[in-house]
């Protein structure tokens, strides 16, 4: 019985160190061979390095006891989705190869900003705020490389913010920029700016269209200024020294000027607005042929007005609340003598202060007649005929 007894207990000893074995790699069965009594422990080892292959990368992870390297595959991206991202690439290497050349940096003794050039006549765009304080002073125009020329202002529209500088030499080979259509500006498009951000000449930076239709005020310019409608707004990166730069479509078209940000720390947030290039085609063109532009003037102080308002002010519905702020203005004229709500202008309709702007700013000049859709405090609705007068200039306009 004893022999017995000691045969089945070395069987079992013998499974014992066979189990015990099986989980060891070969440094595990030296210090498991070297290490005798019930209370010893299985050492921890040290994941060994393993040579990755190039077509299928690989990464080590540890297993959850810590003890063991367990392999994973890096998943590559794929060829096709690969080709896009370097095509996406591609699109702006290839816009700022082509337009970055006619972005110019513009210096007065005030400071400096970005312009771009819009014709083979020497004429470029630029915003009015960077250029007033030259005060009809010369300016130093910079192109790509060391060219460097002086430049003369043209003619300047504080409300609208663009101004007109012309140079007299060119580069040899330079090609102007192109205009696009901000009619067509569509929300989520690719944007490209170009400009001099904090004297760092012609740096590109990318982003979409986040919103059309914007304002961009300009009380805060200029004392008695207007609001700039149709702004094309962009999360691209725009920084003091971008303003009178290009913003640029897929193409390398023209959608705007870069003019303002919104941002409490002074630099970019996220949050920047272009001057709308179809506005920036109708206000340059009067300025190089005569030095002024005039913007078309209704004469009415603007308010919008929400269902939930109209109801608590017992107005008739919701919509643009007018009222002549001129007495001899057009709207006065038109036989408008308290307030309404305007709904439409030319049969299309508008439900804010910033169409409003927008559609006089980009679809009609002083002199037009229009069609305006109103409803009275009881509720009537009118229709009124208006001759769009011109804007004030800012020095006759009541000071605030």
């Amino acid at each position: 019985m004893r022999g017995h007894r000691l045969y089945i207990w070395g069987i079992i000893a013998l499974f014992a160190l066979a189990l015990s074995l099986a989980g060891c790699d070969t440094n595990d069965l030296g210090n498991t061979l070297a290490t005798s009594g019930p209370a010893a422990t299985r050492p921890t080892t040290r994941p060994v390095a393993t040579t990755q292959s190039a077509a299928q990368p690989e990464t080590q992870v540890a297993d959850q006891g810590g003890a063991r390297p367990v392999l994973q595959q890096v998943t590559p991206i794929p060829d096709n989705l690969q080709q896009q991202l370097d095509a996406e690439e591609q699109i702006v290497a290839n816009v700022f190869a082509r337009v970055g050349p006619a972005v110019v940096r513009i210096e007065t003794s005030e400071g400096l900003g970005s312009g771009f050039l819009i014709d083979t006549e020497g004429h470029i765009i630029t915003n009015n705020h960077v250029v007033a304080s030259s005060q009809g002073g010369p300016l130093l125009v910079s192109f790509s490389g060391l060219f460097q020329t002086a430049g003369t202002v043209v003619g300047t529209d504080p409300d609208s913010d663009i101004a007109v500088v012309k140079v007299d030499e060119l580069p040899e080979g330079i090609v102007p920029v192109e205009f696009g259509d901000s009619d067509q500006v569509q929300v989520g498009q690719r944007t490209i700016a170009i400009g001099n951000p904090l004297a760092q000449d012609r740096t590109v930076t990318t982003g979409i269209v986040s919103a059309i239709g914007r304002t961009i005020d300009e009380n805060e310019q200029n004392q008695g200024g207007y609001r700039i409608g149709g702004a094309v707004q962009t999360d691209a990166a725009i920084n003091p020294g971008n303003s009178g730069g290009p913003l640029l479509d897929s193409h390398g078209r023209v959608m705007g000027m870069n003019t303002a940000i919104l941002s409490q720390s002074g630099t970019s947030s996220g949050i920047g607005f272009a001057v709308p290039v179809n506005l920036i085609k109708k206000v340059s063109k009067a300025l190089i042929a005569g030095g002024s532009y005039e913007h078309p003037w209704l004469g009415v102080g603007l308010q919008d007005v929400t269902t939930y308002q109209a109801k608590q002010n017992n107005l008739p519905s919701a919509g643009v609340l007018i009222q002549p702020s001129a007495q001899n203005g057009p709207m006065a004229q038109a036989g408008l003598r308290d307030q309404a709500i305007l709904t439409a202008i030319n049969g299309t309709p508008v439900t804010s202060s910033d169409q409003v702007i927008a559609f006089l700013e980009l679809n009609t000049n002083p002199g037009d007649t229009v069609t305006l859709m109103t409803v009275d405090g009881s509720g009537k609705k009118h229709e009124l005929q208006v001759t769009l007068g011109a804007r004030p200039q800012v020095e006759d306009r009541q000071q605030p």
